[in-house]
């Protein structure tokens, strides 16, 4: 009866082991939360679309198809982020103006990718999903139009300072 019970405690003990109970370490899973931006395109007002390779540089006149561009991207989240498109003068976020900001994650109207549309009027303004407010981004043209300025999107984490962002240059023309 010793040897039957020895023989058992020896396969227990080999299967135990063989099945990751043998008292090993297991390498906890590390969870990124914040989200990553993964892809950001632009349509500007000549059709020129940054998704297929090889474009020209992006341009957005306000005298055509009433100054209107699209704004696209994808990310991957596992939480809600702040998505914003920014305008400066250098190939940045700081000091850059807010064109439009919008919450995104499951069950909004944004969740892993989406899209805006955004309007550019002849008389320096600019907004996004018919924003009933535009911003006014007269003083990035101090020398006139047209000026070469940089059109950023950024995304940010809600529970954290954690921001990334992307730019494509563009001719305002």
């Amino acid at each position: 009866m010793k040897k039957l019970f020895g023989l058992l405690m020896v396969v227990a003990s080999i299967s135990l082991t063989a099945c990751g109970g043998g008292g090993g370490q297991v390498a906890p899973r590390v969870i990124n939360y914040t989200p990553e931006l993964r892809q950001f395109d632009v349509v500007d007002s000549y059709g020129v679309d940054t998704a297929k390779p090889g474009t020209t540089p992006l341009a957005i006149n306000p005298y055509l198809d009433n100054g209107l561009f699209d704004v696209y991207w994808q990310v991957n989240s596992l939480e809600d982020y702040r998505m914003n498109v920014r305008i400066n003068d250098t190939a940045g976020i700081n000091n850059s103006l807010l064109i439009y900001s919008e919450i995104c994650g499951l069950g909004r109207a944004c969740d892993q990718s989406g899209g805006v549309i955004c309007e550019y009027t002849a008389d320096f303004m600019l907004s996004c999903n018919n924003s009933s407010h535009p911003t006014d981004i007269y003083a990035l043209f101090p020398n006139g139009s047209p000026q070469k300025l940089y059109l950023a999107l950024e995304i940010c984490d809600l529970d954290s300072s954690y921001c990334a962002y992307n730019y494509y240059p563009v001719r305002m023309e």
